[in-house]
């Protein structure tokens, strides 16, 4: 970089040689104290179009000339101060818990749109048969005793199967026995109601689901309903020389939709807590999965969290495994409260296949809600999807707290236009493989506009984003720290950086960027508006190259 001393009084310049501090006033009615110190040096970059503060040497500030008003002695009283962060910290709200955002939907009346039959307000309209299930200890009565088009079958006193040919039929579940079942075939789609159900399986699925049609599972208002299944399940039954599916606590070949305004506590002994073969939506209603030896939610096709107008689910995870698992399909969150605690990744959209099925789309889409994710697994991610991510609402706060882990990693392009993250990764490098823990991960591009997003690496080796590709900053307020040490070996160089990616754009915005080492390593750094805070603790660079700065301000400091 070409340095040229100030020798001579610019226009711009009105400067006291006794002044205790420069004050730099921008053109858009801002200014920057700056305190003159021992070894200050003002120069221009070769083409004039930069102005630089160095200390001792080192860069400290960067403004574009054209948007520099003047440089004075004397604080400008009608403009607004800027500020120059060297120290801050990422934590979480706890407000934030209380206020989020939420997309309320819209009972879908098209009866083509594919999730019209997501609604129980459409089925309700029936005029529905009523059957009564109520669970003892020693037996399980069912009123009425007989149902035209349905088969009531009762092994063993208390594990009851109903086979059904019918429609419009809701199944009103109660009572409570510690070795008992309810398996159901269905060749149409029914309401399944809990009314104050417990009930255990010690052999298997406490509730087994054999359709592949819809299943309203309404949760009925002010009832507490507990399920749970054994850790060895039982030889499954075989059907046409295949052996039926019994996944789970709660197991469904079909579409699950849960609705209603009462508490459901799942817990699994020996497989995932609640699975479909399907999709599961999940519109009202209090969910908590105490545990479960694999997944909290897994499902062959998507998930989504929504709300009605009047309840917002509360969804409470707690899993040996995964907690949300789709195998081949996409994560919608537009609502509610989500709290996960889980051994492997909180959100996961896991299709991957050499010869992908085009209609398969794995991708994570935050529109509203408040998601609350601690993950403890060794390379496990608070969010993991192998297509897209996407936020454009809501609130996400993450831990991760094993090595080699992430708070968001994604296989393609990510897309943050609005909400908030706080990230805090504790985990270091997992050296089996040398995988760094980091922040946000990403094999594509990087885009965050109009979002807040804090992130924290404490972990050596972590970077706060790591992008394979281009990071662009579009707008918002984005915070990153890597403050761990660099971690050195003979196979592997890993080093705490906030940015670490291709091209690094700043189009507007304040970044704060802090790192033991290079608080930002790219291939090119461009600023056009907005301002930049880049601070290493352990370098004398803390931007690995010289900035195109068209606009805006650039902070940067080095180890002196």
């Amino acid at each position: 970089m070409k340095r040229i001393v100030i020798t001579a009084l610019f226009a711009i310049v009105t400067l006291c040689t006794n002044a205790q501090s420069y004050h730099i006033c921008n053109d858009n009615g801002t200014s920057l104290e700056i305190p003159v110190e021992e070894n200050q040096e003002i120069t221009f970059d070769a083409s004039q179009q930069l102005i630089r503060f160095h200390n001792n040497g080192n860069l400290t500030h960067t403004f574009a000339t054209a948007h520099v008003d003047s440089i004075k002695s004397v604080k400008p009283i009608a403009l607004t101060p800027l500020t120059y962060d060297r120290e801050f910290d990422v934590s979480y709200d706890a407000t934030e818990e209380e206020n989020f955002t939420e997309t309320v939907e819209s009972i879908i009346e098209d009866e083509s749109n594919e999730e019209y039959g997501d609604f129980v307000e459409h089925y309700q309209k029936e005029n529905l048969s009523l059957v009564t299930i109520d669970f003892s200890e020693t037996s399980v009565k069912v009123t009425p005793t007989s149902v035209s088009g349905i088969t009531f079958t009762v092994k063993d006193k208390t594990h009851l199967t109903i086979e059904s040919t019918i429609s419009k039929v809701r199944y009103n579940v109660k009572g409570t026995c510690s070795n008992g079942s309810l398996k159901i075939y269905s060749t149409k789609k029914f309401q399944l109601m809990m009314g104050g159900l417990e009930l255990t399986n010690p052999k298997g699925p406490a509730i087994n689901i054999q359709t592949s049609k819809t299943i309203y599972f309404t949760i009925g208002a002010g009832t507490t309903n507990t399920l749970c299944d054994g850790a060895t399940y039982a030889t499954p039954t075989v059907t046409n020389n295949v052996e039926e599916d019994q996944k789970g606590t709660l197991f469904s070949e079909g579409q699950l939709i849960f609705n209603g305004n009462g508490t459901l506590n799942v817990t699994s002994l020996g497989g995932h807590a609640i699975c479909s073969d399907d999709y599961i939506r999940i519109r009202s209603g209090k969910i908590n999965i105490l545990s479960s030896l694999k997944d909290g939610f897994h499902t062959n096709d998507m998930f989504i969290i929504g709300r009605t107008e009047k309840y917002s689910p509360i969804i409470n995870i707690t899993c040996t495994n995964d907690a949300i698992d789709c195998g081949k399909g996409g994560i919608r969150i537009d609502a509610g409260k989500t709290i996960i605690n889980s051994g492997g990744e909180g959100l996961k959209a896991s299709y991957a296949e050499a010869n992908p099925d085009p209609l398969i789309i794995p991708d994570i889409n935050i529109t509203g809600g408040f998601i609350k994710i601690k993950t403890s697994g060794a390379k496990s991610s608070a969010i993991k999807a192998t297509g897209k991510y996407s936020q454009t609402g809501g609130t996400v706060q993450a831990t991760t707290e094993g090595n080699g882990s992430k708070i968001i990693n994604c296989d393609n392009s990510i897309s943050i236009r609005g909400g908030r993250i706080t990230g805090i990764a504790t985990g270091t490098i997992h050296m089996e493989d040398t995988t760094s823990s980091a922040g946000i991960k990403s094999a594509e591009n990087i885009l965050i506009g109009n979002a807040i997003v804090s992130i924290k690496c404490s972990g050596a080796g972590a970077k706060a984003i790591n992008g394979d590709a281009d990071v662009t900053i579009e707008n918002g307020r984005v915070t990153l720290l890597a403050i761990g040490e660099n971690i050195y070996d003979n196979t592997d160089n890993k080093k705490s950086r906030a940015i670490s990616c291709n091209n690094f754009t700043i189009n507007d915005g304040i970044v704060k960027a802090l790192a033991y080492d290079k608080a930002i390593s790219a291939a090119s750094v461009t600023m056009n508006s907005g301002t930049l805070h880049a601070i290493s603790s352990n370098d004398i660079e803390a931007v690995n190259v010289e900035p195109i700065q068209k606009g805006g301000w650039i902070m940067v400091k080095g180890e002196e």
